[in-house]
């Protein structure tokens, strides 16, 4: 809940103090106050309970944000290819609808059954499950040879993985020239350590 707004802050800000509103930022989280730079704030709406806001717009929202707009900054540009594994999961889904807004071509990987967001990737490789695992089997389609296919060969500038251990091997082989893997998540287990040479 902002407690107050520093001066400095145009009069024609929509927050005003006694508003709900989530943030990321790496120091002070813990804090009982912290001072939060404007840009880096969400409003919650009135309608909408913290419980649903946090998750929603707090961690999956503003990771999303971070992992699209922040992490490959000057990487890749407009038109360019990216990978979103498990899309239709809740940091996939932002992460989607971002890159679309970011004006990337989107690839995402769901488990079948499991719905992508309407209009937000440009191919979806739909993957079966594994049988008592939270994860799709990423053996059960050539993901590989989708992606060089979508891309003509050249590979995606941009991959978001956030399923660990069971996706870096065909991340790195679907990785562009240049281009930039950002492993957020090890859902299927921790990523071993990987060769660069």
């Amino acid at each position: 809940v902002i407690a107050e707004i520093h001066p400095s802050i145009s009069a024609d800000c929509d927050l005003k103090v006694g508003d709900t509103v989530v943030y990321t930022q790496p120091t002070c989280s813990y804090a009982e106050y912290a001072a939060v730079n404007i840009a880096a704030v969400v409003q919650v709406p009135t309608d909408v309970s913290l419980e649903l806001a946090l998750p929603a717009l707090g961690i999956q929202g503003l990771t999303a944000h971070y992992l699209v707009c922040d992490a490959p900054t000057g990487l890749i540009a407009p038109g360019d290819w990216c990978l979103i594994y498990s899309v239709a999961s809740g940091t996939g889904q932002w992460a989607a609808q971002m890159a679309k807004l970011q004006g990337y071509k989107v690839i995402g990987t769901t488990s079948k059954g499991k719905t992508a967001p309407a209009n937000c990737c440009d191919l979806v490789i739909e993957l079966d499950t594994v049988p008592g695992k939270t994860y799709s089997d990423y053996t059960s389609v050539n993901i590989v040879e989708q992606v060089l296919q979508a891309t003509h060969q050249q590979g995606v500038k941009l991959i978001l993985d956030g399923v660990g251990k069971a996706t870096i091997d065909i991340s790195i082989a679907c990785l562009a020239r240049r281009g930039i893997l950002v492993s957020f998540g090890n859902a299927s287990g921790a990523v071993p350590p990987v060769s660069l040479l």
